[in-house]
């Protein structure tokens, strides 16, 4: 692979579409976050993980280095301005740049908005929305100069659904909302300087904390879903390798549903 981020000497063959690029994966250490910066590191590409678990972060780290790859891991409070640019400086100047970023920190609280505190309020939109920007400001004047960079954001079926699957994720909807509008409007203006921005939008995904759920619970959930299945992180993983993958050089502020159809 030539262009910035290539590796000396390392070409991709196969699967290794990312050999030789670097990417930073946010939340990574979380259920979704962890299966796709394996994934990236399975593609070819040295990978940073930044999420509040630092020990969590050093675990999938190991898993990457296992791969050969570089990797970085790095505790850091993601809605802290000054300690992502801190963090991010850390990636930027070990690595000489970034060519893939994957926004996938997040989660949310369930509250009824009529009994919604400010301080739940202002907390999801923190988690949910302001950490995609402090990352992605830290990182994207170095895409900019190297006209190139990968920007995947992880948004939510909720915010084209208004979270009809769980009831009282108000607050979180309208944080991964925000992440839909700056993924289209950051697109356009950075599309002519070589990044791309899209986003992935979720459905409820297969995750160890599904396992809690009831019989009737999982009944209900999957009556909402057309495929009635659902989402696999490896399926999502899959997703976001092919919105860093050169074959989606040309898409872009594209707001991509994974959810078995339930926002048609």
């Amino acid at each position: 692979m030539t262009g910035p981020g290539a590796g000396a000497g390392v070409e991709p063959t196969g699967s290794a579409v990312l050999a030789g690029r670097r990417a930073l994966v946010t939340g990574g250490a979380g259920a979704l976050g962890s299966v796709i910066a394996r994934r990236l590191a399975g593609a070819g590409a040295d990978v940073a993980v930044l999420d509040l678990d630092e020990a969590g972060a050093g675990e999938v780290c190991r898993d990457v280095a296992r791969l050969g790859r570089r990797t970085l891991p790095i505790g850091v409070d993601l809605t802290d301005h000054a300690a992502v640019q801190a963090a991010a400086g850390r990636v930027l100047t070990t690595w000489g740049g970034v060519d893939v970023l994957v926004n996938g920190a997040g989660g949310g609280v369930v509250a009824p908005f009529a009994e919604m505190s400010a301080e739940t309020w202002h907390a999801m939109m923190s988690r949910n929305l302001d950490s995609v920007y402090h990352v992605t400001r830290a990182v994207l004047p170095a895409m900019l100069e190297q006209r190139f960079g990968r920007i995947v954001n992880i948004a939510s079926v909720a915010a084209v659904s208004g979270g009809r699957l769980v009831r009282g994720a108000t607050a979180y909807a309208a944080a991964k909302a925000g992440v839909v509008g700056l993924t289209k409007a950051l697109a356009v203006e950075v599309a002519e300087h070589g990044v791309t921005v899209n986003a992935l939008a979720p459905g409820a995904q297969a995750t160890p904390g599904r396992e809690r759920d009831t019989e009737e619970r999982r009944a209900a959930l999957l009556a909402q879903i057309p495929t009635r299945l659902l989402g696999e992180p490896e399926h999502l993983a899959e997703a976001v390798l092919f919105l860093a993958s050169p074959a989606a050089v040309n898409v872009t502020g594209v707001i991509l549903p994974l959810d078995g159809g339930h926002s048609i």
